[in-house]
């Protein structure tokens, strides 16, 4: 049985996705016989999410406090924790264990085995050396397992829209979501919306008070795909809902919480609107986005799903195993 470290960065401004997409890596990892260790900072949060999903997990003052003893101890190690310095990775190395990064631009990436990064396209891979194997492209967004689902299912779209999920990551480090729910009844006062509070965010009970007949309130979910199928539109940050969005064809109005998030959005290439940062997004298309036409709709569901398929959790699992073997 392969042991496999996973070192994921998480905190409140971090946000949870990295340990999130990380759990669904590890579930297929698991299944197929690997004993898997999560080793995260002190961040309670992302403790009882791992906690919950059952895996083994170790805490670190931050991810590049790990020890020489503990690298010794595993197989194959999987990075989530972006921008690593190629000392640490070197140091990795030294002890020739395989070493799989996801979406790292430190100098570090030049010395993985394996780089994946579903936010560059494939020609990117040239400015690598030829010692590192890139997964590159939309084809390896990393996704639960049952998206790949809810992306064969139709999408059908009235005018105007019937229903807004509001999801601003797992913490919302910005306090979006009551902001513009507010500003969204100004413009319409009986939309039905669904505010979805990931299991950072410290905001719960100012969004309770939002609750109406027709806005309710949803604290974290484990059927991610089923809730943005079920909506016809929503709002989000420019991370890892964005992709999932894409994926099951449901329109997305991106409002950035970190500056590589409004790149990621301008990608997205018809299946989303970016409203700009958090900081200064511009409200002033909301009424514009409310009355969008049922074409208009189709259109940017339509090009989410031609972008990303759902699959990519398989394809990179079994890129891993691979390396691994």
């Amino acid at each position: 049985m392969s042991k496999i470290g996973i070192f994921c960065k998480t905190s409140f401004s971090q946000g949870m996705g990295h340990v999130v997409r990380q759990s669904h890596i590890a579930k297929i990892l698991q299944d197929r016989g690997a004993e898997v260790t999560f080793f995260i900072p002190d961040y309670p949060p992302a403790q009882t999410w791992l906690d919950q999903c059952r895996f083994l997990r170790k805490t670190l003052k931050d991810p590049l406090s790990v020890t020489a003893k503990d690298i010794a101890l595993l197989d194959l190690i999987l990075l989530d924790i972006q921008d690593t310095p190629e000392t640490f990775i070197k140091n990795i190395a030294q002890n020739n264990k395989p070493v799989v990064s996801f979406e790292d631009l430190g100098e570090g990436r030049n010395h993985v085995n394996l780089l994946i990064d579903c936010n560059l396209d494939e020609e990117k891979s040239a400015e690598l050396p030829n010692r590192v194997q890139t997964l590159f492209s939309n084809r390896y967004c990393v996704l639960a397992q049952n998206f790949a689902t809810f992306h064969a299912k139709k999408r059908e779209f009235s005018n105007p829209i019937e229903s807004v999920l509001i999801t601003m990551g797992g913490t919302d480090p910005h306090s979006l979501t009551g902001s513009l729910t507010e500003k969204l009844l100004q413009i319409q006062p009986e939309l039905p919306i669904t505010l979805l509070a990931g299991p950072g965010c410290e905001n719960i009970p100012a969004l309770k008070n939002l609750q109406t007949k027709t806005v309710k309130l949803l604290e974290s979910t484990s059927q991610m795909a089923q809730t943005l199928f079920d909506h016809d539109a929503v709002f989000c940050s420019g991370g890892v809902t964005l992709d999932e969005a894409m994926a099951v064809g449901t329109p997305a109005f991106v409002i950035n919480q970190v500056s590589h998030q409004e790149l990621k959005t301008k990608r997205a290439q018809g299946a989303a609107m970016n409203l700009g940062m958090a900081e200064s997004w511009n409200e002033s298309r909301l009424p514009e986005i409310l009355n969008a036409s049922p074409e208009t709709l189709k259109k940017m569901s339509q090009a989410g799903k031609s972008l990303i398929d759902g699959k990519g959790l398989i394809r990179v699992v079994d890129a891993i195993e691979r390396l691994g073997s």
